[in-house]
């Protein structure tokens, strides 16, 4: 399993529009719900600076990841055209083998279900 972590610095009073599309309910883990690959989703803010969040996206494998973003290209595109509007900067923070992860429930995960 991989986990792909970004980190977003949200401008001043967009937080709710960016939560709105990149949060569990969002059109961003609901396009990564079509595939079956996609294990879910952590979407953390930060306590100390709110406008400063960290997404981290569960992957069954990379190959797999790279796929769905050549697939769903056009898709990515659209949202994060929109997502341009709502940051100051994105940085791709890295991905990572994922050692040691929680059970996949409850609202931090996104759920297939939806």
């Amino acid at each position: 399993m991989i986990a792909i972590m970004w980190q977003f610095d949200v401008k001043s009073g967009q937080e709710t529009e960016f939560e709105q599309l990149y949060g569990v309910d969002g059109e961003w883990a609901a396009m990564n719900r079509q595939t079956r690959s996609y294990l879910g989703s952590s979407f953390l803010r930060d306590q100390n600076r709110p406008s400063r969040y960290i997404v981290i996206e569960y992957w069954s494998e990379m190959l797999v990841y790279e796929q769905h973003r050549a697939y769903r290209s056009d898709t990515m595109a659209s949202l994060e055209g929109r997502s341009t509007a709502l940051v100051e900067s994105v940085q791709p923070l890295g991905i990572f083998t994922a050692l040691d992860v929680p059970d996949r429930t409850g609202p931090t995960w996104s759920q297939r279900s939806r």
